[in-house]
């Protein structure tokens, strides 16, 4: 009689599918690895690119704010008092322009320094609104008056543009005893008539001494009657 024994036979068929499901998880994982390397070879350049970029417009906008010109005026002075050897230095940056029709800015002022044997003093004053009128600086009109032996140096400058045709302006520094003054005045300018303060001289210059107060009001009488004076055609 015979018998039939069923004798276990090795997988074969399973092992080799085993195999080539391992191959192709490997070929996929090297796979992932080979895009992931070649996404982020390719991010480098364009963030480099955006840095290197931003960084030169940045630096060219630096450059181009640092060279904006600016027209400047300097004139110093050398005079003798009681105090000795006084030297003045006066300059204005960004004034109006003669050979302009440019009459505002981004800014526009004044700066006074006297140096003597008594000491030192200064002044900046800034045009409040250089997007309306520059300031107009004269500097022969500079002019100095012996006090007593006491220098006053008297500086005016005035405005260009943007003031209706009646309304004149004009500001004055004054340095007196190694103290600086400043003040301003409105004129009105009517037709065929002499130009008057808005306000009185006496009211305007009260907080200067009274020597130098007495000297100006006289000065401003005469200087300012026209309105050629105010240099604003």
């Amino acid at each position: 009689m015979t018998r039939l024994v069923n004798i276990p036979m090795p997988r074969a068929t399973s092992f080799k599918q085993e195999c080539v499901i391992a191959m192709f998880i490997v070929v996929l994982f090297m796979v992932q690895i080979l895009y992931a390397f070649r996404v982020s070879a390719s991010r480098k350049p364009i963030e480099r690119g955006s840095i290197q970029k931003n960084t030169q417009s940045h630096v060219l906008a630096r450059v181009y704010v640092k060279m904006i010109p600016f027209d400047s005026i300097v004139t110093e002075w050398v005079y003798q008092d009681i105090y000795g050897k006084n030297m003045l230095h006066v300059k204005v940056t960004n004034p109006c322009n003669a050979d302009s029709s440019r009459f505002d800015g981004l800014l526009s002022h004044i700066e006074v320094r006297l140096k003597n044997n008594k000491g030192n003093t200064s002044v900046t004053y800034k045009h409040p609104y250089p997007q309306m009128s520059l300031i107009q600086f004269i500097q022969e009109e500079i002019h100095i008056k012996d006090l007593g032996g006491r220098m006053a140096v008297v500086i005016p400058f005035y405005y260009c543009g943007g003031y209706e045709s009646y309304d004149m302006k004009v500001s004055y520094i004054v340095l007196y005893e190694n103290k600086n003054y400043i003040f301003h005045l409105d004129y009105y300018c009517g037709e065929g008539v002499e130009c008057k303060p808005v306000q009185t001289l006496q009211a305007t210059l009260k907080n200067l001494p009274k020597d130098i107060r007495t000297y100006l009001i006289s000065y401003l009488t005469k200087k300012h009657r026209s309105r050629d004076s105010f240099h604003q055609e």
